[in-house]
């Protein structure tokens, strides 16, 4: 190994880079996923590799002026991954990735049994970590999926955001919640399904106003509504609507050949919902030709991809999907990058996919089990009118986009400065924290810390706190526990009005030396009593910190050193900002009170004797019944069941 001249390196940096070197040579040459992080050890990037060895190695014989070069022949370096991705003219990488190398530090990676498996895991690690390279999409988790669960007796139809239930078969992505709805209730008028899981002598709601078969109260089989019914839906949902089209009218003549007119006639009324969902649909093609059309559009900072479905010739559904870390992105690296994670949710393949720009790899290499599309470029014709036509239809969604953005920003901002003004706060409150207490008489006390960032929810900054040393409906001393708790995580101890031992002998101490970030403003859900513990906490602390209570009965705003409530207008923007807050805060807090509550009341007398564990627990249950009949048995009968030793402590103890 040498280091490049251009580079000037101390020792340090050399030090850094031998290390590197060291580290790329004992990479396995397995399919994995890695990370690149930088000085900080903040991740980079997340990329996956059919071979981790020649993959890693090849970000840095690619660049222009590589961070470190390894004495190895060009031959070794691959041409597959971020390289084929980002490669331009003379296998040069883009600006983007150059400035990504030139930051890399270290790596780590993880090493997988396929390719598929890796794209798996590639996929989490950049929902989880966000890294700033790679080319994220926006919202992701709000996907939608149409879920068929096979597993029931009588199969579910549903949506779900995620596809995670192997036993059921799902359909999309949608992006459009409007238009998952919209295709279930199209569903419903071709193919009435039903919404019980079982069959018995109560029938659903939808056989009621005729929109379900009967299947729930035995009026026809499973058998027949699932082929008739479960299978057709799922094939309309695969764009398979002629060879549908052909099966009912074979029904319908079926039917009436055997004078079973009342069933002849609904299918007629089948066919009739089907065609006029057919002629709704744009005819792309005389022949039946299933495509996936993408076209990309890209602004300055976020790109947009527009997908047209063509199945059997015609176009069925369009979406819209935008991405983000788009900056200095070409479109070839674009598609490289979310071809697969689309492919990797994605309920249908087609025969062939169209893009604007050819792709340097095959990108659907790692999906073994599906057969892989062919990706064309076309140059001339209907095709290349469509990508035309679909970058359109991205940039119009990408402005439309920006616009809502940018309203949603000027109303945020609007409330947060009206806010502002009524509190007479000297800055605009940016972070602000809401505080709320959650319990039953005292039981199963939980507080909880929610964060907003300029108007927007910071999830990864909530907070929750199981009340340790308040066992009585106090919520005074349970709000002055958590309190203390949360600011002892921004502020050193010395700067404390308190002594050390006494912050020491408060309810708890941070379990690490991790700081919080102080708020610009508190919310507190309650009046003025719960108001004034926050100001004794926060004044112990020596902290200044704006705090205001908020009363739910009368939305009545408590500002310490007036004597009077600050009544804001039904609709002031600012109000609705705070309403927003405390819910938010009390929804948090009461999701993880019920938790407790939940797995306490799972909890018997048995798990209060040393040395009676889940597996013996189970034994005397099934044994005995319940605790009152374990009780009542002798100790012979405990002891055949756990032995001398235990049966002594449970009779000791019950």
């Amino acid at each position: 190994m040498r280091i490049c001249e251009e580079a000037k390196p101390t020792k340090q940096s050399i030090s850094m880079q031998k290390a590197l070197a060291d580290k790329i040579k004992e990479l396995p040459s397995k399919p994995g996923v890695y990370t690149f992080k930088d000085a900080k050890g903040l991740v980079l990037y997340v990329g996956k590799a059919i071979n981790l060895k020649n993959r890693v190695r090849s970000h840095f014989y690619n660049s222009p002026q590589p961070p470190l070069k390894l004495r190895e022949t060009p031959s070794l370096t691959t041409r597959r991954g971020l390289g084929d991705k980002a490669l331009g003219k003379a296998g040069e990488l883009s600006p983007r990735i150059q400035l990504m190398i030139t930051q890399i530090k270290d790596f780590d990676y993880t090493v997988t049994d396929n390719e598929l498996e890796s794209l798996l895991l590639e996929n989490n690690f950049i929902k989880q970590l966000k890294p700033k390279y790679n080319i994220l999409l926006r919202d992701d988790k709000n996907y939608l999926f149409v879920k068929i669960n096979l597993a029931d007796e009588i199969p579910t139809i549903s949506y779900e955001r995620k596809s995670a239930d192997k036993s059921a078969r799902y359909f999309g992505p949608y992006t459009s919640s409007a238009s998952i709805k919209d295709t279930l209730r199209l569903l419903r008028k071709i193919f009435p399904y039903c919404g019980n899981k079982k069959i018995s002598n109560h029938p659903c709601f939808y056989y009621h106003i005729g929109k379900c078969p009967g299947v729930c109260i035995g009026k026809i089989s499973l058998e027949e509504y699932r082929k008739n019914y479960i299978n057709k839906i799922m094939e309309f949902l695969q764009g398979r609507q002629s060879e549908i089209l052909k099966h009912l009218k074979l029904r319908m003549q079926g039917y009436a050949r055997a004078k079973l007119f009342e069933k002849a006639a609904r299918v007629r009324d089948q066919i009739y919902a089907l065609n006029r969902v057919l002629e709704r649909q744009k005819l792309v093609y005389p022949k039946k030709i299933d495509q996936d059309v993408f076209s990309v559009y890209i602004e300055a900072t976020a790109a947009a991809v527009n997908l047209f479905v063509v199945r059997e010739g015609k176009l069925i559904r369009q979406e819209n999907f935008i991405l983000e870390n788009t900056k200095g992105a070409s479109i070839a690296e674009i598609l490289s990058e979310f071809l697969p994670r689309y492919y990797l949710e994605a309920s249908s393949w087609p025969k062939e996919i169209l893009a604007p720009v050819k792709q340097r790899a095959p990108l659907l290499s790692g999906f073994s089990t599906k057969k892989v599309p062919f990706i064309s470029v076309p140059k001339k014709g209907q095709k290349l009118k469509l990508i035309k036509l679909g970058q359109e239809n991205a940039k119009q969604y990408l402005e439309s986009q920006s616009d809502k953005k940018l309203l949603e920003e000027a109303r945020l901002m609007s409330a947060l400065k009206e806010l502002q003004r009524v509190l007479n706060l000297k800055t605009l409150p940016g972070r602000i924290e809401a505080y709320d207490i959650s319990n039953i008489q005292g039981k199963n006390a939980v507080g909880s810390m929610i964060v907003f960032d300029f108007g927007r929810p910071k999830k990864e900054d909530y907070r929750r706190f199981k009340i340790k040393f308040q066992d009585t409906p106090d919520d005074y001393a349970m709000m002055r526990e958590m309190l203390t708790r949360r600011f002892m995580r921004s502020v050193i101890a010395s700067e404390a009005k308190q002594s050390q031992k006494e912050i020491a002998a408060s309810p708890a101490a941070p379990r690490n030396d991790k700081t919080w970030p102080l708020p610009d403003l508190i919310l507190i859900d309650g009046g003025k009593g719960q108001l004034s513990v926050a100001k004794k906490v926060i004044h112990m602390y020596n902290l200044n910190i704006a705090t205001i209570g908020l009363a739910k009965k009368l939305e009545e705003i408590f500002v310490p050193g007036q004597p009077k409530s600050l009544i804001l207008q039904p609709n002031s923007i600012a109000l609705f900002l705070l309403q927003r807050i405390r819910d938010e805060a009390h929804r948090f807090a009461i999701t993880y009170h019920r938790k407790l509550r939940s797995k306490a009341s799972r909890l018997s007398t048995l798990d209060e004797i040393a040395g009676i564990g889940p597996a013996k627990k189970k034994m005397l249950l099934t044994t005995f019944g319940s605790v009152a009949q374990i009780r009542k048995a002798t100790l012979g009968e405990l002891a055949r069941v756990v032995g001398n030793s235990a049966a002594e402590k449970i009779k000791a103890s019950l």
